[in-house]
């Protein structure tokens, strides 16, 4: 029971468009809406999804590519055992990358209006960052 009624797309391939859509993954879910009210966007989980507005789902990607980077910088101080929790606390979410440079979980916390949390295992971040900048970059061309 998805909140978007949209074409859907797996594996991050779908449409040049960027009309309506909801790409699936193995555990991701991204779907975009620009015509909504007030929710433009969707991320989401195997079991859960949120609806975010187009400045939580700005400050999401902006977010989730930050601590990639931030992520990858840490490759050269940990040792190979290591862990690291990094924290992105911002007016509208927060977010949360737990692991090392190569294998990390994401956690989502909304803070306005509504509330609301979700979760991507280190095993399926990869495949979610990949579609999201998939994503960037259909936007941006």
């Amino acid at each position: 029971m998805d909140a978007f009624p949209l074409d859907v797309h797996s594996g991050g391939q779908g449409s040049q468009s960027m009309a309506r859509l909801l790409r699936k993954g193995s555990g991701w879910r991204l779907g975009w809406d620009p015509t909504g009210q007030h929710f433009v966007a969707l991320v989401g989980g195997e079991t859960w999804a949120l609806e975010l507005t187009r400045e939580e789902w700005q400050t999401f990607v902006q977010g989730v590519q930050q601590l990639q980077q931030d992520m990858a910088a840490m490759a050269s101080q940990l040792m190979a055992e290591e862990n690291v929790t990094l924290e992105r606390s911002l007016p509208l979410l927060t977010l949360i990358a737990t692991g090392n440079s190569t294998a990390w979980s994401l956690y989502i916390q909304l803070h306005q209006g509504r509330r609301g949390e979700g979760f991507w295992s280190a095993q399926i971040v990869p495949e979610l960052c990949q579609a999201l900048a998939h994503w960037q970059e259909q936007q941006q061309s």
